[in-house]
């Protein structure tokens, strides 16, 4: 299962294997090429240190953690002759220096951790250039930071909050968390700038509920002095702070889930996170739900089978309201994987019913389990029969690609192991992430969850388009034509339509006549885009019999949108 609820670990560089990948040093002779990074390590710490007035710890780090820089710095020297000795090469490097100036900006963001595209102004190349940073990375460095983690402070902290308030503001925070270790205070900082960028006072419950939670975990922690163990307890409690819990409920709740901050993967929270949200838990209630059945998060859901309608049954829900659902809602029938339940109840509207089973913790939770699961794995024998044999078809076809990922696709946002989702396969012509993208997109955009599946049955090739496409449509039926989103659940082919050379064509001709005066009634998009050409200019005709040889004048070429009103108005300029 992708996972949807993000985890909140900030990722300093670009993963785009280009961009990785360090410069090539062909400027250089290859017997110089080992000697030439300690060399200008030496070379350029020097300089900030002697030439820019840098204290030398900072020198010194800077050049310890920018790797990447030191090596940009190497390859855009001149050649290097290559006569040249081993031992002259760090003279070369500082005459280069003397002539021309370090960037130091790029230096100082990788070595921090931060990326180069952080950089506020791209024209100052100078630390000095930035009155404040100098002295804010001092403060941090002298409390303890770590210099490869000040990134995570940058620029909000390092630029935009004075030195000596940043220094007064730690020393109220370690006041505040008396009997903590510096450690403490230092991790909570990078995971909560806000607490450096706001008046400490204004950070009251967040500051309560990191004191409450540090000392709940026990005293091996809380005598500690390793950041990243803090750090840990920190991002999970962001985790829940960021699907909705409230800030101040946390840790209340530690002590009887102390293993959840201390030996729990994020990963594994971010999931069951994921799947309450996706039951529509709400976030305030999820937090405290979570950490009082800790349980939870020993359940493995990934290679629990189970099959709709009978899991449905045997959990409960009224059988009425489940064949209902079931004849509504047929792709998802089935077997599934028990991690995609909740997209399975979303695709049929049940999944408050299933919240309500469960949101009352105790026996309910068995539900959940791998063994009550097994304990009945009864399944639709034909429906399993129809599903095989689809498949079989599909990957029968020599053209066919990604078959079983597509099936993982669909199987993720409800659909089950039948034979409907056997012929949606073969129409879908994308990868399972870029599918998985242009779904949770247009939920974004707010189509219902049921439409959106209902639509995908019907027409699943909407998924094939890139998002800035369907961007585009849903821009135009609901900002140029008026329509609510909602409408694509009367006429959902209007994705499917092309909108350079049917949609915007067709809808220009008609206003342009609406403007003239000689359309007055209104014409519904399926009546508009689904009939065919001839059966539009018969439709043209009955508006005004002149209107059909305006449009084949003016739109037959399939010119470009910019030329459609430039035509018509000409066109109606040359009648006079």
């Amino acid at each position: 299962m992708s996972l949807r609820a993000a985890l909140h670990l900030r990722r300093f560089f670009s993963t785009d294997a280009a961009a990785l990948s360090p410069p090539k040093l062909r400027n250089l002779p290859y017997r110089l090429r080992h000697a030439a990074v300690p060399a200008a390590r030496a070379a350029v710490s020097e300089y900030l240190h002697s030439t820019r007035c840098l204290p030398s710890s900072h020198a010194d780090s800077i050049v310890a953690h920018s790797p990447r820089s030191l090596l940009s710095f190497l390859a855009a020297l001149p050649a290097v002759p290559s006569s040249l000795p081993t031992a002259e090469l760090p003279a070369v490097l500082r005459r280069h220096l003397n002539f021309h100036p370090l960037n130091e900006l790029p230096f100082f963001l990788e070595s921090i951790g931060a990326p180069p595209a952080a950089a506020p102004r791209s024209d100052l190349m100078f630390l000095a250039d930035h009155p404040s940073l100098l002295g804010a990375v001092a403060a941090l460095a002298h409390f303890g930071f770590p210099w490869s983690r000040l990134g995570l402070l940058f620029p909000a902290v390092l630029l935009g909050v004075p030195p000596d308030l940043i220094s007064a503001r730690l020393t109220a925070l370690e006041a505040r968390l008396h009997r903590l270790p510096r450690a403490a205070i230092i991790a909570a900082c990078l995971t909560f700038p806000s607490l450096l960028e706001r008046d400490l006072s204004d950070c009251d419950p967040l500051v309560k509920d990191l004191g409450t939670t540090f000392r709940g975990l026990g005293p091996d922690l809380g005598a500690s002095n390793d950041i990243d163990a803090f750090s840990g307890v920190c991002r999970r409690m962001r985790m829940f702070y960021d699907a909705g819990a409230e800030i101040g409920s946390i840790g209340g709740l530690v002590t009887g889930s102390c293993r959840v901050f201390l030996e729990l993967g994020e990963k594994t929270i971010a999931e069951r996170i994921w799947f309450l949200k996706e039951l529509g838990m709400p976030g305030k209630e999820l937090g405290r739900f979570l950490l009082s059945n800790a349980k939870l998060f020993d359940l493995d859901f990934s290679d629990v089978v189970i099959s709709v309608p009978e899991y449905l049954r045997r959990i409960g829900l009224v059988e009425c309201e489940v064949d209902a659902a079931i004849e509504k809602h047929p792709y998802v029938v089935g077997k599934n994987q028990l991690e995609n339940l909740p997209r399975v109840l979303r695709a049929m509207k049940l999944e408050h019913r299933f919240l309500e089973k469960i949101s009352v913790g105790g026996e309910n939770l068995r539900y959940l389990s791998p063994y009550f699961v097994l304990e009945d794995n009864s399944y639709d024998a034909e429906v399993e029969r129809a599903f095989l044999d689809g498949m079989a078809k599909v990957k029968a076809d020599k053209k066919a690609q990604h078959v079983d990922s597509k099936l993982e696709f669909l199987k993720s946002i409800g659909y089950g192991e039948n034979e409907m989702a056997t012929k949606i396969i073969p129409v879908l012509h994308s990868t399972k992430d870029f599918l998985q993208e242009r779904f949770d997109y247009l939920l974004e955009r707010g189509v219902e969850y049921t439409m959106l599946c209902r639509i995908l049955t019907v027409f699943p090739k909407v998924l094939n388009q890139g998002k800035d496409m369907l961007n585009e449509k849903l821009n135009y039926l609901t900002e140029e034509l008026g329509y609510c989103i909602e409408y694509l659940d009367c006429f959902p082919a209007f994705l499917c339509f092309d909108l350079e050379n049917r949609v915007k064509p067709r809808y220009t001709m008609l206003q342009w006549l609406r403007e003239h005066g000689l359309l007055r009634k209104h014409l519904a998009p399926a009546t508009v885009l689904a009939n065919s050409e001839k059966r539009f200019i018969t439709t043209l005709y009955l508006v005004h019999p002149a209107a059909p040889k305006l449009w084949l004048e003016c739109f037959s070429s399939r010119m470009r949108m910019e030329c459609y009103l430039k035509n018509i108005y000409n066109q109606h300029s040359d009648n006079k």
